[in-house]
């Protein structure tokens, strides 16, 4: 091999060492990690602040309150579209969700998703299933699914 041949060489395999080390040192995003959502909450009705509590990190209890919409009753039970408004104890960090709902003297089932976070829960995705089982007082919806 000749003087040229190994300067190129080895200028090639510099440069390409200080792309792969760049490369090695340059921070990754990683796939946001998922996890399990599970949290019930216990609404009273005629009661406008109703309470939370599940396995959300930071944000294990707190209150839930009406947003935009609402239920609309019909002759077999209703339908429950609109947006509650989730406040983590302390204030730190909340969620809005959107909730599609059927509901009946039964309980009730549907979906919902997170629309909206703020404080250190801004960002976060999440969505799943709901079953609403009747109480005394009120209902009481778990919500189940993922969150990353």
């Amino acid at each position: 091999m000749s003087k040229k041949s190994i300067g190129k060489a080895a200028a090639a395999g510099f440069a390409m060492g200080t792309l792969l080390a760049i490369g090695a040192l340059a921070p990754v995003n990683a796939a946001p990690v998922s996890f399990p959502v599970d949290v019930v909450v216990h609404t009273v009705f005629g009661v406008e602040v109703s309470e939370f509590e599940g396995n959300i990190p930071g944000c294990e209890t707190g209150t839930v309150v009406e947003g935009d919409g609402g239920p609309h009753f019909t002759p077999w039970g209703g339908v429950y579209l609109g947006v509650k408004e989730f406040t983590c104890a302390g204030g730190e960090g909340g969620i809005d969700v959107r909730l599609n709902a059927r509901f009946s003297d039964a309980g009730a089932t549907g979906t919902w998703r997170v629309i909206e976070g703020w404080g250190f829960l801004e960002g976060v995705k999440a969505s799943g299933t709901l079953v609403g089982v009747p109480t005394d007082v009120g209902i009481d919806d778990r919500y189940t699914g993922s969150a990353r």
